[in-house]
C-alpha cells in the first residue's frame, strides 16, 4: 500500500482530481498546492506548473541545487547559512538532477534547530507564509484521520479501491463531526442542553478542537437513553 500510495501517476490523479474539482466550481479560483519533504518531485511540480497553479513544497536537507546569484555556489540545501528571525529569498534556483528551475525561501525560527527550505513557483516571499497553512488545517486533518479519531493508520486493508472507498467514508464522516462540533459550541449554555462538554479554558482558550467535540458529543448522544437532536443536513456556519 505505501509504495502505492507514492506512485507519481496516483499523486497526479489526486493534484487533477482537485483541481477539477475546485475549478468546476470557481474558475477563478487560484490553488496552492502544499507538499512535505517526500514529494520534492520535480515531475509533479511540473504538471502543477502546467495547470497554471502554484505550488509550495518543503524539501529535503540533502538536495543538491545551484543558486544563481548568490555569493557562492551550494551544492546542498543544508549549506545555506539560514538567517533567525529572517527569511531568505532566492528568485532562481536549478535543481541540479532534473536541470528544473524555481524559486526558494529559508526560513528559521529563533530556538528551532532545523531550517525550513521551501520550493515555489510562486511569489518567494509569499511560499513560507503559504507553507505555514499545513499545520493550522492539513496536519489537523491527519491527526483526525490516525490517532486522533478514525484511526486509519491500523487498517489491515490491501485492496486500493476499498481503501478508497473507506476514505471516502471518512472524510464525510470527519465533515461531519466538525459540523456537530460548530453546533454544540453555538448551543452551549444555552437552557435545556442536556449534553456538557468541556471545550474552553477559562472561556477564552479552546482546548479540544471542533472535530474533537463533534465526536464526543457524538458518542455521548449514541450511549445515550437522553439522546438530544443532532444535525443531518450538513450545512456549516461560522461560530
Amino acid at each position: 500500500m505505501p509504495s502505492e500510495a507514492c506512485q507519481l501517476k496516483l499523486i497526479k490523479e489526486g493534484i487533477r482530481d482537485t483541481y477539477e474539482l475546485l475549478k468546476e466550481k470557481n474558475e477563478q479560483l487560484k490553488i496552492i498546492y502544499l507538499a512535505d519533504r517526500w514529494f520534492d518531485n520535480c515531475k509533479m511540480m511540473e504538471y502543477i506548473e502546467e495547470l497554471g497553479e502554484t505550488y509550495c513544497i518543503r524539501i529535503k536537507s540533502r538536495l543538491t541545487f545551484y543558486i544563481h546569484d548568490y555569493e557562492e555556489i551550494a551544492g546542498y540545501t543544508k549549506d545555506i547559512k539560514p538567517k533567525e528571525k529572517e527569511e531568505q529569498y532566492f528568485e532562481k534556483v536549478t535543481i541540479v538532477k532534473h536541470r528544473y528551475d524555481t524559486k526558494m525561501a529559508v526560513s528559521k525560527k529563533e530556538g528551532h534547530e532545523e531550517a525550513i527550505y521551501v520550493l515555489t513557483n510562486g511569489k518567494v516571499e509569499e511560499g513560507i507564509k503559504n507553507y505555514s497553512y499545513r499545520f493550522g488545517s492539513i496536519e489537523c486533518i491527519f491527526k483526525n484521520q490516525k490517532s486522533n479519531g478514525f484511526r486509519l493508520e491500523s487498517t489491515k486493508m490491501k485492496n486500493i479501491q476499498s481503501f478508497k472507498t473507506m476514505f471516502g467514508i471518512i472524510y464525510v464522516a470527519l465533515i461531519w463531526l466538525i459540523i456537530l462540533g460548530v453546533e454544540y459550541t453555538v448551543q452551549e449554555g444555552k437552557q435545556g442542553n442536556k449534553v456538557k462538554i468541556r471545550i474552553y479554558k477559562n472561556q477564552n482558550k479552546r482546548i479540544i478542537s471542533l472535530f474533537s467535540t463533534g465526536l464526543i458529543y457524538f458518542n455521548l448522544c449514541f450511549n445515550s437513553y437522553r439522546v438530544p437532536k443532532i444535525r443531518c443536513n450538513f450545512i456549516l456556519y461560522e461560530i
